[in-house]
């Protein structure tokens, strides 16, 4: 057998008994060694080829003198009352093994087992400093996010692996937002790394990044955005085929105007809406009424456009992305003001345009200078598994492509069974709080390819603030309580009561105005 390391000096926690595998053992856990066993805890075995490593993933308490098939209470508290079945209760566990430790340890390489520890071996606690070599180790690449639930050891990821792209998925409360606040400012504060956020709520307006964060109003310069994001803010649905026409023809006429020095960007919108009535009036003048009110309804649209989005489309918008999304600072764009339509056509049109001008620069030096992580708030909404979005196509080709170009992704939502699996089955990584939707669950586990049926089965026990995190950004699979991300505001729930009792304190009301 190799032996562990430290395993001289430490107290076994329990024993492998019954038939083992080297993937999962069943394990004895010995009450009196002081190392009381959690779902969750690492542990360690010896096997042939080497010293293995573990998590536990089930744990059971028994006793054989009261047996599961009791059927009537008095018998059980017979049974309870006529011996101490204290001594005899016992703590059995499932354990499943991930690695071989000695490449763990050296090299940060995970090498599954292929040979099981045997009956009767020893199962000890992992020593805190060889955890923390394996789950933080001392590299600019690592940031800390939190420590492993069960052991004072610090948890870092691996900050290249974003690339890979990943999930926080979690239901409402359960830490999605704290566990986006701890990541972002690790990014920005401490790597001088270039973060944008898709803020649907406005929850990171403040208190995230102190002195390198900048609040964004959403805006689209007109000669930067395509005929499909026009359609989207125009309200002209896919099967206007009449209206659709209308609209690309004259487009294509008044950005050409810009193009060719003739217009400026700040007079586009309106000579889109010029060009359009001068073409209505032409049809009345030549008799043509029916194709006259055809331009007139889609003129109708862009005025509606206009008093609905006309704070977005900003002709003064900067061209140049990074005069908008400033390089090494936290960019939150507070999409809270606008309808799911904007939202989309911004969102959209910004992952479209970080992606092509990440390709320039890769490939030409021109375009946006540094690589950079989108974070996408309520995916489920922006990137729905039913429906249609521009921005699930520009989600999906990040997905595809991003990674050549170093743009990360990041999806944040609490319900995951909503997010297009397309896109959420390319997230390499995953950070996963608690869950309890079955549906959720399943959807979870289907798009997971490195979390265990057992592992799921914690989610719904998870308290706020713990994750399972699995992918490319650790070395094994793990269960962390995630750091919190102090000067933020809470994103849970707020005290009715409190709200009630402070507006009724404040004397606002007057009883002469009340009905």
């Amino acid at each position: 057998m190799v032996s562990c390391p430290q395993s001289d000096k430490i107290v076994p926690a329990g024993m492998v008994v019954g038939e083992s595998t080297p993937q999962t053992s069943l394990v004895l856990f010995d009450k009196s060694s002081g190392h009381t066993p959690r779902v969750g805890m690492q542990v360690m075995a010896e096997t042939w080829a080497g010293c293995v490593l573990g998590v536990v993933e089930k744990l059971w308490a028994g006793n054989p003198f009261l047996p599961g098939d009791v059927k009537n209470f008095r018998d059980a508290v017979s049974m309870a009352s006529y011996r101490d079945l204290g001594h005899t209760m016992y703590l059995r566990a499932l354990v499943r093994w991930y690695s071989l430790l000695n490449p763990l340890e050296k090299s940060g390489r995970v090498e599954s087992p292929t040979m099981p520890p045997e009956p009767a071996s020893k199962v000890y606690p992992v020593p805190q400093s060889v955890l923390e070599g394996i789950f933080a180790p001392k590299s600019e690449s690592w940031v800390r996010i939190g420590k492993l639930v069960w052991a004072d050891a610090e948890f870092r990821v691996n900050v290249d692996a974003l690339t890979r792209h990943l999930a926080i998925l979690a239901v409402t409360g359960g830490g999605k937002s704290n566990t986006v606040c701890v990541l972002v400012r690790r990014l920005v504060n401490d790597l001088g790394g270039t973060v944008v956020i898709f803020d649907v709520h406005g929850e990171y307006a403040e208190g995230v990044v102190e002195d390198r964060q900048v609040k964004l109003k959403p805006k689209i310069n007109p000669v930067t955005m395509t005929i499909e994001e026009l359609f989207q803010l125009a309200q002209i649905p896919e099967n206007a085929n009449v209206q659709r026409r209308i609209l690309r023809e004259a487009w294509e006429e008044v950005i050409g105007l810009y193009w060719n020095g003739k217009k400026g960007a700040n007079e586009i919108m309106d000579a889109l809406l010029a060009y359009l009535e001068a073409k209505h009036n032409e049809l009345i003048v030549n008799k043509n009424k029916a194709e006259a009110m055809r331009y007139l309804a889609v003129a109708d649209k862009i005025k509606d456009m206009q008093r609905v989005y006309g704070g977005i489309i900003d002709g003064t918008a900067p061209l140049n992305l990074t005069d908008y999304i400033r390089p090494g600072y936290l960019n939150v764009i507070d999409l809270s003001s606008v309808d799911d339509s904007a939202a989309d056509a911004v969102t959209s049109h910004l992952l479209r345009r970080i992606l092509w001008e990440r390709k320039m620069y890769v490939r030409e030096g021109k375009g946006y200078p540094v690589p950079i992580i989108a974070v996408l708030e309520e995916a489920h909404v922006l990137v729905p598994k039913d429906g249609r979005t521009l921005t699930k196509y520009w989600a999906g080709r990040i997905a595809r492509e991003g990674r050549k170009f170093q743009v990360g992704m990041v999806l944040v939502s609490q319900r995951p069974k909503n997010v297009d699996d397309n896109v959420l089955s390319q997230t390499n990584n995953k950070i996963i709080l608690r869950i309890v939707e079955p549906n959720d669950l399943s959807y979870v586990q289907a798009t997971t390819e490195q979390m265990s049926e057992d592992l799921k089965e914690l989610l719904p026990g998870l308290s706020p603030g713990e994750a399972v995190v699995v992918g490319m950004m650790t070395r094994l699979p793990a269960i962390v309580k995630i750091d919190l991300c102090e000067g933020k505001k809470a994103g849970g729930d707020v005290s009715l009561v409190k709200l009630w009792k402070g507006h009724r304190e404040s004397g606002w009301e007057d009883e002469d105005t009340l009905f």
